[in-house]
């Protein structure tokens, strides 16, 4: 049976955050903090990325349970060693090999993570701000749809899924960015740099393990235009067959594709998208929960409150009067 290590010792050691000031933390064989581990830790932090370095000897099986992190884009690295993590919103085991990468986002990062008991273990995480990476996409004509919807429509997402081989440009790049050969005042900018080259790599092995046929472009274009109409008219859209009506796409190919391309469905976006637009209502507009709950497609205020906190952990009014303090 694993030894169980809870959210916040671990989160203290190998949080993801964001600083205005570049900073390092080190840990090293923090015993109350992760028994039966012989680790090695060292965090970078900056404005707009991150680095955790983390590396360890397990002495027995573990299971993080319940890890929690802001919102944030992870280039997650195995370098060495064996793991799995298991998160709340992204479907499915997502065990990596040594030598594999992903690329996870999620607003509300919640997992099981579990390590092997194990010698030699080692990953890397290179994290982004959401808005960092989106507006760096956006101004490169979005080369990644996959990537940039799922952050412009806050839905979580794991890029290929499954662990994606490290090729030997990557790891001359992770050289680089742990081992920058500039000066000190210019680290910020030359690391950033190297990040971005680095996805631009790994985007480009993603489009060619997914490269379509003529067919498949024109039906993910298609997909796109429904994403985008839903985007728009979520307020008077309410199945997948009213969708159809204003696409060439059949309610299969809709309800597929948007698995397959978006990892949500219709009605989960339909879903986000009224959730987000009751909380500004609430919070800026300042409507009575029953006005909102209409807005929002809701026969009874009940119904709405209910899905409310089950989306915020907080009712409307809760949110309301915590805004007024």
């Amino acid at each position: 049976m694993a030894y169980i290590i809870d959210n916040e010792s671990y989160r203290e050691i190998a949080g993801r955050k964001f600083l205005t000031k570049p900073s390092v933390d080190t840990f090293e064989h923090d015993a109350p903090r992760l028994p039966f581990v012989n680790h090695r830790v060292r965090n970078t932090y900056a404005r707009n990325f991150g680095i955790i370095r983390f590396q360890a000897d397990f002495l027995e099986d573990m299971q993080i349970r319940g890890m929690t992190s802001d919102p944030h884009i992870s280039l997650h690295f195995q370098l060495k060693g064996f793991s799995n993590a298991r998160f709340r919103d992204i479907p499915g085991d997502h065990p990596l090999r040594p030598a594999e990468y992903d690329i996870y986002y999620s607003e509300n990062f919640h997992s099981d993570i579990f390590y092997n008991r194990q010698n030699g273990f080692e990953y890397l995480a290179l994290i982004l701000k959401k808005e960092h990476l989106l507006q760096f996409l956006q101004q490169n004509g979005n080369p990644a749809s996959k990537l940039a919807h799922a952050l412009e429509s806050s839905q979580p997402v794991a890029l290929f899924g499954k662990g994606a081989p490290v090729t030997p440009e990557m790891h001359s790049i992770l050289h680089r960015i742990l081992h920058p050969p500039v000066a000190e005042d210019l680290w910020e900018m030359y690391v950033n740099g190297k990040i971005l080259e680095l996805l631009g790599l790994q985007l480009h092995q993603h489009r060619n393990e997914h490269s379509p046929s003529h067919a498949d472009r024109e039906t993910t274009r298609q997909l796109a235009e429904v994403y985008d109409y839903l985007c728009s008219e979520f307020l008077s859209v309410d199945s997948v067959e009213a969708v159809a009506k204003h696409s060439p796409l059949s309610e299969h190919q809709i309800r597929e594709g948007f698995r397959r391309e978006y990892n949500t469905s219709v009605y989960e976006l339909v879903h986000e998208k009224r959730m987000l637009h009751a909380r500004q209502l609430l919070l800026d507009a300042g409507m009575s929960v029953e006005a909102v709950a209409e807005v929002a497609g809701y026969t009874t205020a009940s119904n709405f409150i209910q899905a409310f906190k089950r989306k915020f952990g907080v009712t409307p009014k809760q949110m309301q009067l915590g805004r007024r303090r």
